[in-house]
């Protein structure tokens, strides 16, 4: 019996109800016909039965003159047949799909990130002469091609790599970095100075000091002198400059710290906001843009697989994070100890490696509002820096003539 309902259940079957006072006669000639009913229901004057669809339908003059009453039909080939007078609907689903699937196989947009405006017109004409032009079928684009045609006409780039991201082909590269012009050894050069100081100490091993110590020295000033007189006669010769020169700096420092600190502690609360990201522009979908005065915001994209493919539209989903601003009080210490440390980081940066902290003043005041520092940091470092020198010409001698 299972399989007897499952097959009319696949087929199709009609609920009928009959109302007519000889229902029983009428069942047994729809017996005689040899029509199959079952789950047969008596109730009063009327009676409800199953009966296949192609029955129904086939004696369908005899359900017409009596009072026979479909109630609902159910089965899978019904379904079917609603969609087989459907052609034209089920074409234009199926035409649509096929569409869909061909531009979201298509590579419709080129970004080349990295680089200026101008190479990045450069790369996207050398591979439109490639005959590398969108749209382009997403199967026909090789990534170690297209990176070996731009390492061929460019130069300047130490990194590029490419990969397709949806329906955009994606080149990022990345700059050489300019080298630094460097000095050959052979080349004259003079020792000059990079800070204001007191010079303490000259160990010149190449090259003419014209400081001594106890001079006070600024920034630019030369210190040893890449020219020198010849041995052999009285004319003076260029010569590359060696050596060290060591000599005293002052560094002052002024830093404060609050006494009390308002910091940010979130709470329990969150509200999320729903964007449509188009072009770049976001149109603000479900929620509400800052909801709490103080909150911590993250924001995460959805990417719908076939819709981002085609028209770069992201769902964006923006969270806000409630903040209650609660004030701290700072300890002296603990604010004493910040400065210090901030202070030594900024007097690294500014030092040389083999530098010597000499001397140090700090002083540590307050009010009512800040603890302040005030230091004085003497050092001893090496404040030599090389620079190229150039033979006078012809054409300056004769000027300072």
């Amino acid at each position: 019996m299972l399989i007897f309902k499952l097959m009319y259940l696949i087929r199709g079957y009609v609920v009928v109800r009959l109302t007519d006072a000889n229902f029983e006669k009428i069942i047994n000639l729809l017996r005689r016909k040899g029509i199959v009913m079952w789950d047969i229901e008596k109730s009063g004057n009327e009676v409800k039965f199953k009966m296949s669809y192609d029955d129904y339908r086939k004696y369908s003059e005899i359900a017409a003159e009596t009072k026979m009453e479909p109630l609902k039909a159910k089965g899978a080939a019904l379904k079917f047949r609603k969609f087989k007078v459907r052609k034209g609907f089920i074409a234009g689903v199926f035409l649509f799909l096929v569409c869909l699937y061909l531009m979201s196989s298509l590579v419709w947009n080129v970004q080349v990130i990295g680089t200026s405006q101008s190479n990045a017109d450069k790369i996207i004409g050398i591979l439109e002469e490639n005959e590398i032009k969108v749209p382009v079928s997403q199967g026909s684009i090789e990534p170690k091609s297209i990176e070996t045609i731009i390492y061929k006409n460019f130069d300047t780039f130490k990194f590029v790599e490419v990969y397709v991201e949806g329906s955009n082909l994606i080149i990022f590269v990345k700059e050489k970095n300019p080298e630094p012009a460097l000095i050959k050894t052979n080349e004259p050069t003079s020792i000059v100075s990079r800070k204001n100081a007191i010079i303490s100490k000259v160990i010149a091993k190449s090259g003419q000091p014209v400081v001594k110590q106890g001079d006070v020295v600024y920034e630019g000033q030369t210190l040893i002198m890449g020219i020198v007189k010849n041995k052999n006669s009285d004319e003076f010769v260029m010569v590359p400059s060696d050596g060290i020169v060591y000599a005293k700096t002052y560094y002052n420092f002024e830093m404060k710290e609050e006494k009390i600190r308002q910091v940010e502690v979130p709470t329990n609360k969150s509200s999320s906001v729903f964007f449509l990201k188009i072009n770049g522009n976001n149109v603000k979908i479900i929620g509400d843009k800052e909801p709490y005065e103080n909150y911590n915001y993250k924001e995460s994209t959805i990417n719908f697989p076939i819709l981002s493919q085609m028209t770069d539209i992201i769902v964006v989903k923006g969270v806000y994070y409630e903040e209650t601003v609660k004030k701290i009080e700072i300890d002296k210490d603990s604010a004493q100890n910040r400065m210090k440390v901030a202070m030594y980081d900024d007097l690294l940066e500014k030092c040389s490696r083999d530098s010597k902290i000499l001397k140090s003043s700090i002083n540590f005041t307050q009010d009512d509002d800040y603890y302040y520092l005030r230091a004085q940091i003497e050092v001893m470092e090496d404040i030599g820096e090389t620079v190229k020198i150039y033979p006078m010409t012809e054409e300056n001698k004769d000027i300072d003539e």
